[in-house]
């Protein structure tokens, strides 16, 4: 089998970086090793995952890229969506219109769903859905909008997210004592909390709730507050909780990569995050969290646990958090397990994301 694979690929972003690691490790795995990934930065990317790549950005590439393949996978990410823009919309049903009129198999893989707003885009998202040749979504609320939102009327399975089955064994643990040298500080004879931030436009009240939250935090169980930022703006949005807090905190401020930000999140005691990856990141290593919600596909992923978020970004209190982190810190031990058995049954349902290609 000959597979190209489409998504928000080549611009480093950690969370569609590791669902892509896991897609291709996945496919590998099953013996397919002709695989051309669609990116922003094809030739670093071929370099990093041992895969072709074409540029996402060039019609000749993609046109070439997808002639010689017999599938294209549609995934993962929030790929059907117009929150971003119409225009990204568009450009991935494009890529799944043209596999359909080159006559190949098409399908969406472990993606989040919505929101669609606007009624032109539902209606093209319609229309090239119900020509796919195979849906599976990532949680019950993309399920849900598919065939409530959109009328899709062909067969969806609920699988999970690519980077549930994130292969954690290639993370090297010694990393983690290179971040610290690099970044001046000292985490190792200390239990410390991460906090994941990023700005979706934040009222100042959130930034002063969550300082108030992990000043507590800090204060109650002793936990040094450490800002784990995914992406440079993320750096900024960290300074700014920061500087409405009592306690030392530290704010990361290299940048790093999938299996370095595993490290760092796996020794860490408790993690808050708005990023939804961060949160992924942490279930996968067992580490307890809660997630603040910017966006339904955090909604979606927690519902999928049994969890749910302690408020919007926009509403959320210092109360809410602390709430459910007590509870969490209370019962650790059964929360622990619970997570493990949920996490057991979302590797299977990964894998749901294959077995389609495969029927």
């Amino acid at each position: 089998m000959k597979a190209v694979i489409s998504g928000y690929y080549g611009f480093d972003n950690i969370g569609d970086e590791a669902v892509l690691k896991c897609i291709v490790y996945g496919l590998k795995q099953r013996g397919v090793e002709d695989i051309t990934v669609l990116s922003n930065k094809p030739i670093e990317t071929s370099r990093k995952y041992k895969v072709k790549a074409a540029n996402r950005n060039s019609l000749k590439e993609i046109f070439r890229a997808i002639k010689r393949a017999d599938v294209v996978l549609s995934g993962g990410g929030s790929l059907i969506q117009d929150k971003t823009s119409s225009r990204s919309l568009w450009y991935y049903l494009g890529i799944m219109i043209l596999g359909k009129l080159l006559r190949k198999k098409v399908y969406v893989v472990g993606q989040g769903i919505g929101p669609v707003e606007k009624k032109f885009d539902r209606w093209l998202a319609s229309i090239v859905l119900n020509k796919v040749d195979g849906i599976t979504v990532r949680d019950q609320l993309s399920y849900e909008f598919l065939l409530k939102e959109l009328g899709i009327k062909r067969e969806v399975e609920i699988a999970a997210d690519f980077a549930i089955n994130f292969p954690l064994e290639e993370v090297d643990d010694r990393v983690f004592e290179k971040i610290l040298e690099k970044e001046g500080i000292d985490l190792l004879s200390q239990e410390y909390l991460l906090i994941c931030p990023r700005e979706w436009g934040n009222f100042e009240l959130s930034r002063v709730e969550l300082a108030r939250a992990a000043d507590f935090i800090s204060e109650e169980y002793g936990y040094r507050i450490v800002f784990l930022p995914f992406y440079h703006e993320d750096i900024e949005e960290s300074d700014r909780i920061a500087t409405y807090m009592k306690m030392p905190s530290d704010i990361l401020t290299e940048k790093y990569d999938v299996e370095e930000i595993l490290a760092i999140i796996k020794r860490s005691e408790f993690l808050i995050g708005i990023r939804l990856h961060s949160l992924i990141f942490a279930f996968i290593s067992l580490v307890p969290f809660v997630g603040i919600s910017y966006d339904p596909k955090i909604d979606g992923f927690l519902h999928s646990i049994g969890e749910k978020s302690v408020g919007d970004v926009n509403s959320f209190t210092a109360e809410s958090i602390l709430e459910r982190v007590g509870d969490i810190l209370k019962n650790r031990e059964d929360y622990v397990k619970k997570m493990a058995d949920y996490l057991e049954e979302l590797k299977k349902k990964a894998e749901m994301n294959f077995e389609i290609l495969f029927k």
